[in-house]
């Protein structure tokens, strides 16, 4: 249900794509898809640099390293989809809190999540009643159906946590 890839090779570009992440603006609250309310807590901040529900701001580099890990995830394990729904870069630092939601309610929907570099925050998984955690790992990616409930975890010693969540139509 949940399958790790490992992507080892990319961590030199995964420094550069921090580097690029921290010079943005545009970034804004994680909103899980619930309305914005002032007495919500923290959920890290997002930019979506591609989407076809909401507004968004385009990145042409970040979305070539999108197009990038892609290829090699079709390439090295053979995994095919029909196109991009959504790109969601999401940092969180020790103060975030976020919540348990679902990416889609359609079963023709995947959610790739991207671990940017190593961290002691990570993903969390609820899955009937139980709750399975994944690590942030370098240049590891969890392929899911994006209507499993899962929830981004902030780190607890590590300053921040960048991830990137591409949402595919299969």
């Amino acid at each position: 249900m949940i399958k790790e890839i490992n992507l080892d090779f990319l961590k030199e570009s995964n420094k550069r794509i921090i580097n690029n992440l921290y010079k943005l603006q545009n970034w804004g609250f994680g909103f899980e898809y619930h309305p914005r309310n002032v007495n919500r807590k923290d959920g890290g901040f997002t930019i979506i640099t591609y989407s076809e529900d909401v507004d968004y701001f385009n990145n042409d580099i970040l979305n070539t390293y999108v197009e990038i890990i892609l290829d090699v995830i079709k390439e090295k394990y053979l995994w095919q989809f029909k196109r991009i729904h959504s790109v969601f870069w999401n940092w969180y630092h020790q103060g975030s809190v976020t919540e348990f939601h679902i990416d889609s309610p359609k079963d023709n929907m995947f959610s790739i999540l991207y671990n940017l570099h190593d961290n002691d925050g990570g993903t969390e998984f609820k899955i009937n009643d139980e709750k399975k955690f994944y690590k942030s790992i370098d240049s590891q990616a969890l392929l899911f159906p994006s209507k499993l409930y899962h929830r981004g975890v902030s780190p607890k010693t590590n300053e921040n946590r960048f991830s990137l969540n591409i949402i595919v139509e299969i």
